[in-house]
């Protein structure tokens, strides 16, 4: 199973960088037929990045990308993000990504370089695609195995 940070999807609209973009394009087509979890604040934070950087994005445009995600409450990773910002101190956004993905048992896939360590400091598989990719793609294809 795995976890898509935000940075991700960013990405993966944001043409500006190519090499981020070719590379969010590349992680979501390998996960595609895996379970993909995400923190609802993942919609919310969407939005409010990507209008930052100037993109014309609605929430109907945000439920569409992440249609085949499996969002969880807050309610149901509110303890354990709780947790996890007590423990290994990140931005309150990551504590739900990092929480998200312990709770689900999967790997956390990001474009953030700070998210990514901290949750290898909660004892979470993620990979910073950036200077990652490999390493992150191996680990895919060992859950299209299973």
């Amino acid at each position: 199973m795995i976890v898509i940070d935000t940075s991700v999807l960013v990405d993966y609209v944001f043409e500006e960088d190519a090499t981020r973009n070719n590379t969010a394009k590349e992680t979501l087509k390998l996960v595609k037929g895996l379970r993909v979890f995400a923190p609802r604040i993942l919609l919310i934070e969407f939005v409010a990045v990507a209008r930052r950087l100037g993109m014309a994005i609605s929430k109907l445009d945000v439920v569409r990308l992440t249609a085949d995600f499996v969002l969880l409450s807050e309610d149901t990773i509110f303890d354990e993000a709780f947790k996890i910002a007590e423990r290994v101190h990140p931005r309150a956004a990551d504590a739900y990504f990092i929480a998200t993905a312990k709770i689900t048992n999967s790997i956390l896939i990001t474009n953030d370089k700070v998210m990514a360590k901290n949750a290898k400091k909660a004892n979470i598989e993620a990979y910073y695609l950036i200077e990652e990719f490999d390493k992150a793609v191996n680990g895919i294809k060992e859950l299209q195995k299973l």
